[in-house]
């Protein structure tokens, strides 16, 4: 009965406060790149209801979708998986009834969809990238930062970490949704912002050779969306970047004021004292696989677990 409907409910009766407090207050909140953009740009409240509250709906097929195209990413970037389509395909195929789709047709249909995306990716994958050489694949840390008065725990993955030409750390986030922001919202990206931040506070140092590098800046690959055709046309990805912070040279150690703290990406304490800046350009180390997250690595178990 419509009358009986849950949304005549509110105000019949006075609101309730919880007697327990939902987190600590003397320790720091936690964020990943990902919530800090859905705190910035889509609803505090949901953040909070999600993260916090802990009561998120159910993953969805287009979650399950994204797992699975990041894992396959990271198998190749990690040389556990060779770059080829159709080897990538019987990957997928393996794991594609898993997700839950409302009828055939959708399943079908996403299904294609995710060979584009995956060719996108191959074809992002072998190109040329402004000399950038992959250092980490899907690679975890946990900075701490401070804000205020206050300390804020970033946490997170990063899908795979580059060095540039001059040694520094260039970050790369892979897109599988429908929508890319525009080039305006890309500049102040909550995320990729978040990730540098997160370079500078020494996020990748481990995968540097314990030297600190400076950020070089990051990216949005979308490979959903096709590149426009002055930059290659549809059979690249939509490639959105985010230039470094002002001041962040090449091979630059970002000093971090005294008293601060950071872990790097295992999570170890790191000294409050930077290390001595490299003299001149390092040389771009060679390709090495970060650690892997459960939750996307276990996409091929169950692919419809959430991701960051």
């Amino acid at each position: 009965m419509p009358s009986a409907h849950p949304y005549r409910w509110w105000g019949m009766f006075e609101p309730t406060e919880s007697k327990v407090p939902l987190r600590d207050r003397d320790q720091p909140v936690a964020l990943s790149g990902s919530a800090l953009d859905q705190l910035a740009n889509t609803c505090a409240l949901q953040w909070f209801l999600g993260r916090e509250v802990k009561a998120d709906a159910p993953a969805t097929a287009a979650q399950g979708f994204g797992n699975v195209v990041h894992v396959l990413a990271d198998e190749v970037a990690s040389g556990h998986t060779p770059a080829d389509l159709d080897v990538l395909m019987e990957r997928l195929d393996s794991v594609w009834n898993a997700l839950a789709f409302d009828a055939p047709w959708k399943s079908e249909q996403e299904k294609e969809n995710a060979r584009v995306a995956l060719e996108r990716f191959l074809q992002w994958h072998v190109m040329d990238r402004a000399g950038r050489t992959p250092v980490a694949s899907e690679h975890d840390f946990d900075v701490t930062l401070e804000a205020g008065d206050y300390e804020v725990r970033i946490r997170g993955q990063m899908d795979r970490v580059e060095a540039d030409g001059d040694g520094r750390a260039y970050v790369v986030d892979f897109k599988t949704g429908k929508q890319a922001p525009s080039a305006k919202e890309v500049e102040r990206h909550p995320q990729l912002a978040v990730y540098q931040l997160a370079v500078a506070e020494g996020a990748v140092d481990d995968v540097f050779d314990g030297t600190r590098p400076g950020p070089g800046g990051a990216e949005l690959v979308q490979l959903r969306q096709g590149a426009a055709k002055r930059d290659g046309g549809e059979t690249l990805p939509k490639v959105q970047a985010q230039e470094p912070p002002e001041g962040s040279g090449s091979a630059t150690c970002w000093p971090r004021p005294p008293g601060r703290s950071s872990t790097n990406g295992s999570g170890r304490p790191r000294a409050s004292t930077a290390p001595t800046a490299p003299s001149g350009p390092r040389a771009a180390p060679g390709p090495r696989a970060g650690t892997s997250s459960n939750d996307r690595r276990g996409a091929f178990a169950s692919p419809v677990s959430a991701c960051d």
